[in-house]
Formats: structure tokens, C-alpha cells, sequence
């Protein structure tokens, strides 16, 4: 059923013009008094009065006027219900910034092997933001190395999604000896970067001891600071070996320091969306196979 007619007639009404109402509606007024004049035959009288130079409402057109505005209310509630039933069936995905396109290449193999384009908003996002966005609710499920526990809020869950060891983030130029791995004693007398906010940075201890005697730690703000810092004062950090998103460093492997670095996937376990808990389990299934334990 088409609704003009009652849209063209409430704006009639509205605005006590049938040339406002055209122009309003981007059509004739010639339109506006062909809809009208098929809403009167169906109703069966008169709807407005035009004598003596003035538009009223007949009694007749008030109870059609007032129903017209429920209609079109009810119309656009609808609309909106739809549009919003759209956007709640998308997933909003925010992944780390210092993941590489290793991770991209898993989560576009999923898409196009389940899903469409269309089920997801993914964000490449820094760590920081991430955070942010996962306790604001603008992200039903954020791929990093860690949240702020402090604000964790208990319908936010986590699984594993990835554990490789902790590898060295070097730059191109660096002066710190290596041949295919490094030592910790070859990092000694080196500065090293971390943030708080990027935790593949900040691995702690080891079995049978702590590294933290090599080197003092420069904190910076976030990674990619981190990464410029380590590339033009000629330091280091510890990262995600495998998975690391580098500038114009390299990665390598630590010969004596054998500690994992856990990526997880965090999601709200409340969100009601169809896909959600099938999307969950997809990603569990292309996490790495061979998990290291923490």
C-alpha cells in the first residue's frame, strides 16, 4: 500500500498550502490534489474545505489526518527498526595495529570461505584504541596482546588465539652482533623500548631467572613511537616473533630466552547476534594449531 497519499495529506494539513507540500514533496501541485482527491473517493467525502480562500479540515479529515500521522509514525519506526537490525547484525572487529597481514590473511580466508564483506567492520587499530573501543561498545571482538585489566568489566572473555615465542626487534642498521639469533648477552649495554600500552612488549621474567639486568627500560607512549625509537637510537625490543607488524627492523629469534607471546581474541559474551558465537568458533578454529603453553 502505497503512502504518498497520506503523507501528501498530512503535509497539507501541516503547512495550509497545497503548493508547500508539493514543493516539500519535490512534485506538482497538480500531484497533490490527484493523491488527495483518491484519498477523499476512499474515504468517502470531503477532506478539506477550500471556501472563502482558507483551508480547514473537515470532520471527515481530522479523524483521516490524525490515523495518517499514526501510519506514517509507525512507518518510519519500522524503518528505522530495520536499519537498525542491519547494523546490529554486522560485527565490528578491531585488530592491533602491530598485527602483521599474516592475521589479515586468515581472517579474509574466513570471510570468504563462510561469510560476506558485508558481515563485518573491520578497524586496524592501536592497542590503546582498541581498549577503548571494546569498553564503549563500538567493538564486539578486539584481537590484541592484552586489555586494561583495571577496567575489565565481566562480560568481557578471552581464548587463545595465538602463542609464539618473544622474538628481538632490531633496526636495519643495528650495531647489536647476530648471526640468524641473538642472545641476551648480546643485547647487554643496549637500550630497551617498551610500552605499557603495547604489552608484546613487555614480557617479563623467564625461567630461571630475569633478563631485566641486560638493559634499563625507556617507556614510550605507544608501538609505533616504540619502533622509531629502537630504529634511530639503535635498541631493541621485545616483541611477537611471528606476528609482529614491523617498519624497516627485523625480528629475530632469542637463542636463550624462551618465553611465549600470547595473542588473544576478547569479546562481550553478552552481544545477541546470530553470527557472534558461530564467528567465535571460526576463529577459534584458525588460531595457530600448535599452541606453546604459557
Amino acid at each position: 500500500m502505497s503512502l504518498w497519499k497520506y503523507k501528501y495529506f498530512v503535509d497539507v494539513v501541516d503547512m495550509k498550502s497545497f503548493t508547500k507540500a508539493g514543493k516539500k514533496n519535490y512534485v506538482t501541485q497538480t500531484a497533490i490534489s490527484q493523491q488527495i482527491s483518491k484519498l477523499e473517493k476512499e474515504a468517502g467525502g470531503k477532506l478539506i474545505s477550500r471556501e472563502a480562500g482558507s483551508l480547514e479540515v473537515t470532520e471527515l479529515g481530522r479523524i483521516v489526518y490524525d490515523r495518517s500521522k499514526e501510519m506514517l509514525h509507525i512507518y518510519q519506526q519500522m524503518e528505522k527498526d530495520i536499519e537498525q537490525m542491519r547494523k546490529n547484525d554486522v560485527i565490528p572487529i578491531g585488530i592491533d595495529s602491530c598485527i602483521n597481514k599474516l592475521i589479515w590473511r586468515k581472517m579474509q580466508k574466513m570471510i570468504d570461505t563462510f561469510y560476506s564483506e558485508e558481515d563485518f567492520q573491520f578497524s586496524r587499530i592501536d592497542g590503546n584504541v582498541g581498549n577503548k573501543m571494546l569498553y564503549e561498545h563500538s567493538l564486539d571482538i578486539y584481537i590484541g596482546y592484552g586489555i586494561d585489566e583495571e577496567r575489565r568489566e565481566e562480560d568481557i572473555e578471552e581464548f587463545r588465539f595465538s602463542s609464539r615465542p618473544v622474538g628481538v626487534y632490531v633496526g636495519m642498521n643495528t650495531t647489536i652482533p647476530f648471526s640468524r639469533t641473538i642472545s641476551l648477552k648480546d643485547l647487554e649495554g643496549y637500550i630497551r623500548y617498551g610500552t605499557e600500552m603495547y604489552p608484546c612488549s613487555m614480557a617479563e621474567g623467564k625461567e630461571g631467572g630475569s633478563y631485566e639486568a641486560v638493559s634499563h627500560i625507556c617507556y614510550v607512549d605507544n608501538a609505533e613511537t616504540m619502533k622509531l625509537k629502537v630504529e634511530f637510537n639503535d635498541g631493541y625490543a621485545f616483541v611477537d616473533s611471528y606476528y609482529f607488524s614491523q617498519c624497516s627492523g627485523n625480528v629475530y629469534e632469542v637463542s636463550d630466552f624462551h618465553c611465549p607471546q600470547n595473542m588473544n581474541v576478547y569479546y562481550r559474551k553478552n552481544k545477541n547476534k546470530k553470527k557472534m558465537k558461530d564467528v567465535l568458533e571460526k576463529l577459534r578454529q584458525i588460531s595457530d594449531e600448535h599452541q606453546l603453553s604459557s
